[in-house]
């Protein structure tokens, strides 16, 4: 490699260019490389690509050197290249000696300049397939018509599933395009507005899918009700067994006819009730059997189910609204003039992965000012953590709503560990599913930017401490763990234990439900004509509100609230009551006698516990009183929900005068 890669010469802001030779689509691929001043003002293309992992079948030429290429490069070589003109391109992969560290480090410090300087960035997708040719033209046509329809919410779907929607990297390289960056997938290139705004257009359209599935699933199940079907079923050979007097297998069939059938429909078939449903599993167990067999079907393995539960997921691989950030950012940097903050960047591209952890970082480096630029050292033989410290630190000491992050972007890590316990892990998403991950714990009080409290967060020299104002919310009392997984009934003798301990303990915490639904408290309310959510959850808990019996819709709603709200918050998380009178959920590594504080800034409680002494001084020798280490975060109950909504309304400014904060004294947390 050394007689391909010639010294390049760091304070002329050298850098090398790939002169991607002529040719037909199966001819060899040979190239050769040119080296530059970005002072100069040199013409090429920037490609923004993902490297991928499978290496081609075939390798191309470089300076007359055989080179290994990944499958990916090799397609879109072969795609960009022209067939009687050379093409100036910059390709990463080619035009950066890898295996120079110190090279690798002095490009990336240029990267924002390569970008931002090419005649245009081409974003390459990949090559054609799954439609994506159709999807492809109606975004060159600007088809909106189109863009309404199930076939395209399919066809962008998997286009979207591709690398280059989950890579760090590729951020900067589309923002910093000055000159109207291009998608391409196959032989179609769009313009970047057309394929934003199909983006957009298929993110507001979730309906389609929605509907699409629920029509199969209810014309094949309505299908089941037919005397020719029902005759066939009770004659059929019998297949896995279903037992018709399981209660819980019972509601899961009325909650799946609910769902699919009106009121109405279920009365004329039968179905209205439990009972209905009971008697009719008894009576014919054998078509039953069949029957949940077709809704277990159309419900998870149907194509209709494939692609609605494909849709749901991808939102877990991109975020979620991540071309509003794109075009946010564009608009920011190329409008604007102005550069990103950290904070921007990072809640905006929190799912997005990069190989090398520390790309997490220098990868949007490109975005951010030249003084925090400048405050980020890259280096690629030093360990991760090595770059994110002096990220957050320069965060808490420049972006004061930076804090908020740790919140978000957490995991659980190894309480002796030399990462300091207030830096986020940016490898990690921001996972709802993951009972670690604390981002849907909030909703409450204690999540509120209140204008009162005084964010006075300093971080030591060495880096090792972080002090930060707050309140302590108490130590805690008990705990109370959740199953990962189970059936509804598992839970709800959890929560009806639950009920005693709150009421014993926690007198004046918010109705239970609120403080089991987390951030679905910040929804909007149920419809008047529906139960309201504390109706729903007596329901739920066996109680029969205002009535002398349940409704077919009342048990449904519970179901809903349940599977929709609760659960997502407490599985695989911990109840826990402290002995400041609070009671909330977290994240699973609580402990009795932990510390529950909210160190302003932070948006969640965060649950610490304290730093031994002789522990301490292998932490930093310069630290004295007490410490303590940051094990997870929680949500915590309000006590007074009325006043917190009057005062979110007046500005959030009297925070102690609320009922949670009053009399509490402003205390220092040291963490590491």
């Amino acid at each position: 490699m050394a007689s391909i890669y010639k010294l390049l010469n760091g304070t002329c802001r050298e850098f090398r260019r790939l002169i991607l030779r002529p040719g037909e689509p199966r001819d060899p691929i040979i190239c050769s490389l040119d080296t530059s001043s970005l002072d100069d003002g040199p013409e090429y293309e920037a490609l923004s690509y993902v490297w991928g992992q499978d290496m081609a079948p075939d390798h191309l030429s470089l300076e007359g050197t055989t080179m290994p290429i990944t499958s990916n490069l090799d397609v879109a070589l072969r795609h960009l290249r022209l067939p009687t003109e050379p093409r100036m391109l910059w390709v990463d992969a080619l035009c950066i000696n890898q295996n120079d560290l110190d090279e690798r480090a002095e490009q990336v410090r240029l990267m924002h300049i390569i970008y931002g300087t090419a005649s245009t960035v081409l974003v390459w997708l990949g090559a054609a397939a799954d439609g994506s040719d159709d999807a492809m033209r109606s975004i060159d046509r600007f088809d909106k018509a189109y863009w309404q329809t199930y076939e395209f919410q399919l066809q962008f779907m998997r286009i979207l599933y591709r690398p280059w929607f989950t890579r760090i990297w590729v951020v900067q390289e589309f923002v910093l395009g000055k000159k109207d960056p291009k998608f391409g997938c196959g032989n179609i290139w769009v313009h970047w507005i057309s394929f934003i705004t199909a983006w957009a257009h298929f993110r507001d359209n979730l309906g389609v899918v929605t509907a699409r599935h629920k029509a199969a699933y209810q014309k094949a199940l309505l299908e089941t009700f037919e005397p020719g079907w029902v005759e066939a079923a009770q004659t059929a050979p019998t297949g896995p067994e279903v037992v018709p007097s399981d209660p819980v297998l019972q509601e899961r069939i009325l909650t799946g006819l609910r769902a699919t059938f009106e009121e109405s429909k279920l009365q004329e078939l039968g179905l209205a009730t439990m009972e209905e449903v009971s008697v009719s599993m008894e009576n014919q167990p054998a078509t039953w059997r069949a029957r949940y067999q077709v809704m277990r079907y159309c419900q998870y393995e149907s194509p209709e189910a494939r692609v609605y539960f494909a849709w749901l997921e991808l939102s877990r691989i991109v975020p979620l609204q991540y071309h509003g950030f794109l075009t946010h950012a564009r608009g920011t940097i190329q409008i604007q003039h102005k550069p990103l903050l950290f904070e921007t960047i990072l809640k905006g591209t929190m799912n997005l992965r990069s190989t090398d952890a520390r790309d997490k970082i220098y990868g949007i480096l490109g975005l951010v000012s030249d003084d925090a630029r400048k405050a980020i050292p890259i280096d690629y033989r030093k360990p991760a953590e090595w770059t994110f410290v002096p990220t957050v630190a320069y965060m808490v000491r420049h972006e004061p709503g930076s804090l908020a992050l740790l919140g978000l972007l957490w995991s659980t890590r190894p309480f002796n560990t030399s990462i300091p316990s207030w830096v986020p892990d940016f490898t990690i998403s921001a996972d709802w599913t993951d009972p670690r991950s604390p981002v849907f714990l909030r909703g409450s009080c204690m999540n509120a930017p209140w204008k009162g409290w005084n964010q006075d967060v300093h971080i030591s020299n060495d880096l090792v401490a972080m002090a930060g104002s707050g309140i302590s919310l108490g130590q805690v009392k008990q705990v109370i763990r959740f199953p990962a997984s189970g059936d509804i009934t598992t839970y709800v003798n959890i929560i009806q234990s639950i009920e005693t301990l709150v009421a014993a303990m926690c007198p004046d915490n918010e109705p239970l439900w609120r403080t089991l639904v987390g951030v679905h408290n910040t929804g909007p309310p149920p419809p008047p004509t529906e139960p309201s959510l504390d109706q729903r959850f007596e329901v739920l808990m066996g109680r029969s509100p205002h009535k002398e019996r349940l409704s077919t819709s009342d048990a449904g709603y519970s179901q809903k609230l349940f599977q929709d709200s609760i659960l997502p918050i407490i599985a695989g998380r911990v109840f826990f009551t402290t002995d400041a009178g609070f009671a909330g959920v977290a994240t699973p590594d609580i402990e009795e006698g932990d510390l529950v504080g909210l160190v302003f800034g932070l948006l969640r409680p965060a649950v610490m516990r304290v730093v031994r002494s002789n522990m301490l001084k292998t932490i930093s020798p310069l630290l004295e009183g007490a410490c303590y280490r940051i094990t997870g975060f929680c949500y915590l109950g309000c006590k007074d929900r009325a006043d917190f909504e009057r005062q979110e309304k007046e500005g959030l400014t009297q925070w102690n005068q609320h009922l949670c904060f009053n009399g509490q004294e402003v205390i220092k947390f040291n963490i590491v």
